[in-house]
């Protein structure tokens, strides 16, 4: 793998690639608390047939952090991302987009952009709905029928940690004082495997993607970005639907469906890290779905 620094007005961005720059480009948004080497099997496997890309987002990993909370504010991650393309692909290059969790519900902003958007082949999401969508399928379902009220609240009893990490003070001590075992048992009951490789990292490496990228949850989960228009994301969209993910389940990932002008629904039997426990699927739901649009 190729390293760089991006360096940003708030952060220096850690990037890394692979494969060769003349071929189509797919490029991987990690989630909290993870960073670029959630997808480096994918991108190993995927580096003969796609130039592949990946960086730590702000205050993750090997990436500096924004001196004020402010700075994970989601239209500053979405010229993150820009950005990377432009270091990686040209100033007007495009790229294949890849997220999970908080990569995912970035990546569904930087898709619903126009001026964002034009960079984009294709989008494949897994596990996390644009988070102005998610907020108001939740309030719209609690007033609804029983099957659907139950499917909203359920989703809240599994999201209750996002509301939890906006009282003040809350992450800075829960990501201060526990970060390690707190990482290991999300990681344990999002599907991980018990002693899988991504499970052993030091006290210092979980630090680095936990101590400061919480502000995800303070900066945008009560003041989300406005959901998109209907029908308004124009980009082919592969949703991948993890059915056995304990803390976004698939009712709010499926309600992105009535924004997709071209959308493909993938079904796997995962849990919420099924790049870690499955990525022998996930890599070829990636690979026949981004080779359709290449």
């Amino acid at each position: 793998m190729q390293t760089r620094t991006l360096k940003r007005p708030e952060t220096e961005l850690y990037v890394v690639e692979a494969g060769d720059p003349s071929k189509p480009a797919i490029l991987f948004l990690h989630g909290f608390p993870d960073c670029h080497d959630l997808w480096l099997p994918h991108m190993e496997s995927l580096s003969d047939q796609f130039h592949v890309i990946s960086f730590d987002m702000r205050g993750a990993g090997k990436s500096t952090a924004p001196a004020k909370a402010h700075g994970y504010r989601i239209p500053r991650l979405l010229d993150d991302i820009d950005q990377v393309l432009t270091l990686t692909r040209g100033p007007t290059g495009k790229a294949h987009l890849v997220g999970h969790d908080w990569g995912s519900m970035i990546g569904w902003d930087f898709v619903s952009d126009p001026a964002y958007s034009r960079r984009v082949q294709s989008w494949t999401s897994l596990s996390g709905p644009q988070l102005g969508v998610a907020r108001q399928w939740a309030l719209d379902n609690l007033n609804l029928r029983a099957e659907q009220r139950n499917a909203a609240l359920n989703q809240v009893i599994h999201s209750w940690y996002m509301l939890a990490l906006n009282i003040p003070g809350a992450g800075r001590a829960v990501f201060g004082t526990a970060s390690t075992p707190i990482w290991k048992l999300a990681h344990q009951l999002g599907g991980v495997p018990r002693g899988d490789p991504h499970l052993k990292r030091s006290r210092r490496e979980i630090a680095t993607l936990t101590r400061n990228t919480f502000r995800l949850y303070e900066q945008n989960v009560l003041t989300p970005p406005e959901p998109p228009s209907i029908d308004g994301i124009r980009v082919p969209t592969q949703l991948v639907i993890l059915e056995n993910d304990v803390f976004l389940r698939p009712e709010v990932c499926e309600a992105m469906t009535p924004f997709c002008c071209n959308l493909l629904r993938v079904r796997l039997p995962a849990n919420h890290w099924a790049p870690v426990s499955h990525p022998e699927l996930v890599t070829e739901a990636i690979r026949g779905f981004v080779g359709s649009y290449s």
